[in-house]
């Protein structure tokens, strides 16, 4: 039984048009919402050159030739889908919401996160770094310190697949309402019939974890309750290559990390290892932001 919560959450999928790394993520946030039963907002944000001789049908043209070429856009994403993707005997009807809008990309996406019933954002990265960089910067955007979304990374030319294996890595940190975002890839891997791989990559070469550890003892009960999830401790010195060597051994689909909060001075110096992970790894990452109390 999925959660009720989850299931009320929306998957928010913002796009550009003529730009095909938004093709594949469009198979991602569907498959998505379908396996968990929710409703996609597919947000296309433009603007409009004018001057000052623009007059107001001549406006109203442009915005309506911008609407077009988002459903038209939209319309080639649904027959790739339906073309190569789709399983007719047993796919469920989702919900579409459009949302074709004169505005910042950026600044709309802020915007419908910090006050909708928005649960999962749908990102794609790029090979133009100009776009991996504003990717980043919604990323690190602090809407989400204050709203429980997370964020699926696809990487460049990635490719959907079942979702059979999920890394969910953790150092065991002390994070706010860990236990929360561990219910929430729990009914992930519920809702596409996952296998859990807990994963603690630890610098030194004998791994150890206090049995007091608030995070360890939730998983241990989690693994407990099902024993086809598992708990995977590692050494190395280098934790992305740890991660990245792991999720390549077992042929993991998808990779879930918890990106934490940190101070002000903290984040002048500290290098951000769920950045990292989310803009190297070879298949798409979940990163749930960290909430504040």
């Amino acid at each position: 039984m999925i959660n009720q919560a989850l299931i009320m959450k929306k998957i928010l999928f913002p796009f550009e048009i003529d730009n095909p790394i938004y093709r594949e993520a469009y198979v991602f946030a569907v498959k998505f919402a379908r396996n968990l039963n929710t409703e996609v907002i597919l947000l296309n944000s433009f603007t409009v050159e004018v001057d000052n001789a623009i007059t107001k049908d001549k406006y109203t043209r442009l915005i309506r030739d911008k609407w077009l070429k988002a459903y038209n856009e939209i319309s080639m994403y649904n027959q790739y889908y339906l073309e190569d993707h789709a399983r007719v005997d047993s796919e469920l009807q989702i919900k579409f919401d459009h949302r074709f809008i004169h505005g910042i990309f950026k600044d709309e996406i802020r915007k419908i996160a910090g006050e909708e019933a928005v649960g999962l954002i749908v990102l794609p990265l790029s090979n133009r770094k100009e776009i991996n960089k504003r990717q980043l910067e919604i990323i690190r955007d602090n809407i989400f310190e204050k709203n429980r979304v997370s964020l699926l990374v696809i990487p460049f030319q990635g490719t959907f697949s079942p979702i059979r294996n999920i890394v969910f890595s953790t150092d065991f940190k002390k994070v706010n309402h860990f236990s929360q975002y561990l219910e929430d890839v729990v009914h992930f891997a519920q809702a596409f019939d996952s296998t859990i791989h807990f994963l603690h990559v630890s610098s030194k070469e004998h791994v150890e974890v206090g049995e007091e550890n608030e995070a360890y003892q939730m998983i241990k009960h989690t693994i407990e309750k099902n024993k086809r999830h598992i708990l995977k401790q590692v050494s190395g010195k280098n934790v992305i290559e740890s991660v990245n060597q792991y999720v390549g051994e077992i042929n993991a689909d998808l990779l879930v990390v918890i990106k934490q909060q940190h101070y002000f001075l903290e984040t002048l110096f500290h290098h951000s290892i769920s950045d990292d992970i989310s803009l190297n790894s070879r298949i798409p990452v979940l990163m749930m932001r960290e909430k504040g109390d």
